[in-house]
């Protein structure tokens, strides 16, 4: 298996359905929609960091290192691409650029060995930013948090066309790349949407490829990618900062009842699904003692099981 590191300098889904994923790639887009708690760079240049660090986001990196984290490409099916055009938001710092091999399949993927994901909860985003200084595959699989020796099961969605992988097909999220950059902003609960065996895992030591891609077989097709981390709006607890005040609650020490509620879910403070129902009322017995965080649309509550 070859090692490169960072260069330097379901059925088809409409554009009309993924083009609600994408986004201007700058990071002011994202610090535009308010307070980011946690962000888990995995190629990001570090002028836009730094302004996630003056926000007060914490920071844990998943960024290729040449020790815990790293970039693997799959032996001789992807060639180091052209770098030389300016990053996400003009910086100079460099991105990941690829040219397609010989073999007639390509791939490659972001490995780490131990990451905290602790805070990661159905409302983490991703974030990518994707470009191609040449001839563009038609179609680029993303494959997100594939961690299958510790039971995380991937989401796999497509830019351009969606991804037929032998049968299996990878939902579009984004139109096909092109010569400038275009970026794709995505919640983990839209993910599962679209694929719904998406099972990211809030652990204290992740391992896997935190995310690979495949881009086809057709010789000299180019694509590059910046930009690419995950982050949490908010307080990090999951709730976004949302108060419950709008919703008629009722909590008592056996249920938990939203008037109107079309479901409510409960989530303990690690940012994972404990339990839900699809009506007004979620029954708390048996569960452990301790702060969970209960939410029904877009209103949320601290919850104490005592």
């Amino acid at each position: 298996m070859q090692k490169i590191t960072l260069i330097a300098a379901a059925a088809l889904a409409a554009l009309s359905t993924s083009a609600q994923y994408t986004c201007n790639p700058t990071v002011e887009t994202v610090l535009a929609k308010g307070k980011v708690s946690q962000v888990m760079p995995v190629a990001l240049d570090e002028g836009a960091l730094a302004k996630f660090e003056a926000q007060g986001a914490n920071v844990t990196s998943a960024a290729p290192n040449d020790a815990d984290n790293n970039l693997w490409v799959w032996d001789n099916t992807l060639q180091a691409g052209d770098a030389t055009n300016p990053g996400v938001g003009d910086h100079f710092d460099g991105y990941a650029s690829f040219t397609v091999g010989t073999l007639g399949w390509s791939g490659a993927g972001y490995n780490c060995t131990a990451i905290n994901t602790e805070w990661w909860n159905a409302d983490t985003r991703f974030h990518i930013a994707y470009m191609s200084p040449g001839t563009a595959p038609a179609s680029i699989a993303i494959i997100v948090a594939d961690g299958g020796d510790m039971g995380s099961q991937p989401a796999k969605v497509a830019l351009g066309d969606a991804f037929n992988d032998n049968g299996a097909i990878f939902p579009a999220v984004g139109p096909k790349a092109g010569d400038d950059w275009q970026g794709i902003d995505i919640s983990f609960s839209d993910l599962k949407k679209l694929y719904p065996t998406f099972d990211w895992k809030a652990v204290k030591e992740w391992k896997g490829n935190i995310m690979s891609f495949l881009a086809g077989g057709v010789t000299g097709q180019a694509f590059a990618f910046d930009a690419i981390y995950f982050y949490q709006l908010g307080d990090g607890s999951g709730i976004n900062g949302i108060s419950a005040d709008e919703a008629e609650w009722v909590v008592t020490a056996n249920t938990v009842n939203v008037a109107g509620a079309n479901g409510i879910e409960l989530y303990n403070l690690g940012g994972q699904l404990v339990k839900k129902t699809a009506g007004t009322t979620l029954g708390l017995s048996n569960l452990a003692k301790g702060v969970y965080v209960a939410k029904s649309g877009n209103q949320a509550k601290k919850i104490v099981v005592k």
